[in-house]
């Protein structure tokens, strides 16, 4: 079993398709297949089965996927720790996609400054899927908004807040500057874009997936996305209205492209804490070194 076989069936259980792995790791679909079947013959088990067009993993490629991960990562830092701060090491992080592309990218520069070879591998999914890549050693860090247990070491990044977001032309920006506010009524007289997967990160259980309480103050939403460029370019050209994160709305804010809304009438607002975890015992001394 030599760890470049390991590697090339660690692509191919992560798409479960021969060609999209091939597409990743730069190798020849015929030289993924030969990988996978030296490793089939040499642990006399089959990793994957067929079905129609597609191949799954097996019971046994489910148990080669968790411990192969765990192989690798051991032996990128062994190397990490042996050759020092000048060695080479893939990092995967793990979350939602709008925490990815504002902590994640920050946290790069964070790695970097220890490790300048670093390279990064950015894994967009769900806080639980997130939360579930660090158990089964997928995914060095996570960037989640749940509370994480005790199995996890973990660093508080900062607290976000959500704002409603109108642009800087919108009706209700000229109906702020002349009452100072916007009354919740009027606000829901107008439509909204929000998303519809929880690209945002996780919420309150009677929030909708941009944090709003649609159950008490319900929107007009004809607009729902799971991108967040296309939710910012619906604002921006004065379509809809958001409810975002602070952090997000602050580039746009201080470009003066949109508003704040300040909203009265209604008590209920979002607020989440954004976190950096990652497997707990650390069992590597560079990992160590980063939280």
């Amino acid at each position: 079993m030599e760890m470049f076989e390991l590697r090339y069936f660690l692509g191919v259980a992560k798409y479960e398709n021969i060609h999209k792995a091939s597409k990743e790791l730069g190798i020849s679909p015929g030289s993924l297949s030969k990988a996978v079947s030296r490793l089939e013959e040499e642990l006399k088990v089959k990793l994957f089965e067929r079905i129609g067009r597609n191949i799954k993993l097996t019971d046994h490629g489910l148990v080669l996927k968790a411990r192969a991960s765990q192989i690798v990562q051991i032996e990128s830092a062994t190397k990490l720790e042996i050759s020092g701060t000048e060695g080479q090491i893939t990092v995967n992080i793990a979350g939602p996609e709008v925490l990815l592309a504002k902590f994640g990218v920050e946290f790069t520069q964070t790695v970097r400054e220890k490790y300048s070879n670093a390279i990064f591998e950015f894994i967009a999914c769900t806080d639980d899927e997130a939360m579930d890549k660090i158990r089964k050693r997928e995914a060095h860090f996570a960037i989640i908004t749940l509370d994480s247990s005790s199995e996890f070491k973990s660093k508080n990044i900062t607290e976000s807040s959500f704002v409603t977001v109108a642009s800087s032309d919108h009706p209700l920006v000229k109906f702020q500057k002349i009452h100072n506010s916007v009354p919740v009524e009027k606000l829901l007289q107008f439509e909204f874009v929000s998303p519809n997967k929880p690209i945002l990160g996780e919420v309150g259980n009677k929030q909708s997936l941009d944090g709003w309480r649609d159950d008490k103050f319900k929107r007009i939403i004809n607009f729902r996305s799971s991108s967040l460029k296309l939710i910012e370019e619906m604002v921006t050209q004065r379509l809809t209205l958001a409810y975002l994160p602070d952090y997000l709305a602050k580039p746009y804010i201080n470009s003066k492209q949109w508003v704040v809304l300040k909203v009265v009438g209604c008590p209920y607002s979002c607020h989440q804490k954004i976190k950096l975890i990652t497997k707990s015992p650390i069992d590597a001394g560079w990992i160590r070194q980063l939280i």
